[in-house]
């Protein structure tokens, strides 16, 4: 290149052209293993060249193409664009199933998360029996975390019989792989109606929605704070990183205990951050689990940590 300050002509078409090898190879080794799990989300490219700082998912045939933005593109017309048109033509997807956002990472001023669209427009994915909407347009995030599938695998495999507390529940997709497990019954916490209105038609779809699926729209905290007579055999708490006076760095320690005092013993808390600084301050019971949790298709390993709390 001619220097990151200066992307040439030259080099847009060198970065388009190594992008596209890069996920042509990529989709070539991963897309008939995940098809045999029935796994239809994934993730194709991960700032894996460290002058194309963005990211490819792939969504039952749809690209979501993300760019962390930088000085250095945002001096470039349509860089995202450029990277797209030859990511699709290399997997052979059509443009009207290409969509294409901007994640800023540490935003000067504005909000870090807007709505982008309001298409309202969903697919179902699927994920190993279960399947998921997800909204590709709207938002950053598609109403699934893809790079979870394998801790909801593991919160699945520990549900049968149990009362499952799913906190920060966002669409439910926790909830869901509980419910498919076998827990007794559920609580979904979320400060968002929407969300939880979203994780209600994700338990109908997969048939599992019943009374024993309680959704709460509530602070998360104060839900904890206002239910200490509530227990639980399995928590799951995967905070947002910022969010109204919280930060997950500076609190996970309180909330953590929360949780802890609503598990009965011999409970399960599991506990996850996409913090990308993350310093854990957690009880001497704490297991890292994040060996286990980040998919192989997330070569960024510090797509989240994650912990599991047994009492």
């Amino acid at each position: 290149m001619s220097g990151l300050d200066r992307l040439s002509p030259l080099d847009l078409i060198k970065q388009a052209e190594m992008l596209a090898n890069r996920v042509r190879k990529t989709q070539r080794q991963l897309h008939g293993k995940f098809e045999q799990q029935g796994i239809g989300a994934y993730r194709l490219y991960d700032r894996d060249i460290p002058e194309i700082r963005a990211v490819v998912d792939w969504y039952e045939g749809n690209l979501v193409m993300a760019e962390y933005t930088r000085t250095q593109t945002l001096a470039v017309e349509d860089w995202l664009g450029t990277m797209a048109r030859a990511v699709a033509a290399a997997l052979e997807v059509p443009m009207e199933k290409v969509h294409l956002k901007q994640r800023r990472t540490r935003p000067t001023e504005g909000a870090r998360y807007e709505r982008l669209a309001a298409t309202g427009a969903r697919i179902e994915v699927r994920e190993r029996g279960l399947r998921f909407l997800c909204n590709l347009d709207d938002f950053i995030d598609t109403g699934l975390f893809p790079d979870h599938r394998e801790t909801r695998a593991l919160v699945r495999a520990e549900s049968r019989g149990a009362r499952v507390l799913n906190l920060f529940g966002y669409t439910g997709s926790f909830t869901c792989a509980a419910a498919a497990g076998g827990a007794a019954a559920t609580t979904t916490v979320d400060l968002s109606q929407n969300y939880l209105r979203w994780a209600q038609d994700n338990l109908e779809l997969n048939k599992l929605f019943g009374p024993q699926h309680e959704l709460v729209r509530a602070d998360a905290r104060e839900f904890l704070e206002n239910h200490a007579g509530r227990r639980y055999s399995l928590i799951v708490c995967d905070p947002p990183t910022f969010s109204d006076g919280f930060d997950v760095g500076r609190d996970h320690r309180a909330l953590v205990e929360q949780c802890l005092a609503l598990l009965e013993p011999g409970g399960v808390l599991w506990f996850s951050t996409n913090h990308q600084r993350f310093e854990p301050n957690l009880p001497a019971a704490a297991v890292e689990m994040t060996g286990k949790t980040v998919p192989p298709d997330y070569r960024n390993r510090a797509v989240h940590r994650s912990f599991r709390i047994a009492k």
